[in-house]
């Protein structure tokens, strides 16, 4: 399983139009730009009717002009980003973190993360890979008997949010946390 954080052109940020399922039918999410209408159904996202990415776990975000996807893309069992600038391949980028729950900054430059290697622990990457991927959480700590080390962070079950130089998220236990990523 390889997931993917695909960014797509678009030329402003887009409403999303869409609601639950209902009596049997489909969630069906879309989003229109002045360029393109795009559409999430059945794990599928397409652009003007045409499939970019299959596989897509969760929501898509767009911010200001790309969409984010996380997506299943090949077996075995491992999670990388990718991004599709415009109609292009997707590029993979080649982390070892295993990344999942992926939030893009306003300014689409770059990509926080929740790694699921080792400690769960929030990242931060220039999609450009200008600079190396960043650990914000959880940094040296190591396996002890009897639960979690002292300064454990717990990581956000939903991608965090990017908030000014903070990423902000809610954890399990509902308490608010926050870690500076510039």
């Amino acid at each position: 399983m390889l997931v993917a954080l695909a960014l797509a052109c678009s030329p402003s940020p887009a409403p999303e139009i869409g609601g639950a399922e209902m009596d049997g039918v489909p969630d069906v999410r879309q989003r229109f730009t002045a360029r393109h209408r795009w559409a999430l159904a059945d794990g599928v996202l397409t652009r003007d009717d045409q499939p970019v990415l299959t596989g897509v776990i969760g929501e898509v975000a767009q911010v200001d002009d790309r969409v984010v996807a996380a997506v299943v893309v090949e077996e075995p069992v491992t999670t990388d980003l990718a991004v599709i600038d415009g109609s292009a391949t997707p590029r993979l980028l080649g982390l070892e973190q295993s990344p999942d729950r992926v939030a893009l900054s306003p300014d689409g430059t770059h990509a926080a993360f929740v790694s699921g290697a080792g400690w769960a622990s929030v990242w931060v990457v220039p999609v450009d890979l200008s600079e190396p991927p960043e650990q914000l959480t959880n940094v040296g700590l190591e396996r002890r008997k009897g639960g979690l080390p002292e300064g454990f962070v717990p990581p956000p079950l939903e991608p965090p949010t990017f908030r000014g130089d903070t990423l902000a998220w809610t954890p399990a236990d509902g308490v608010p946390r926050s870690v500076r990523w510039r």
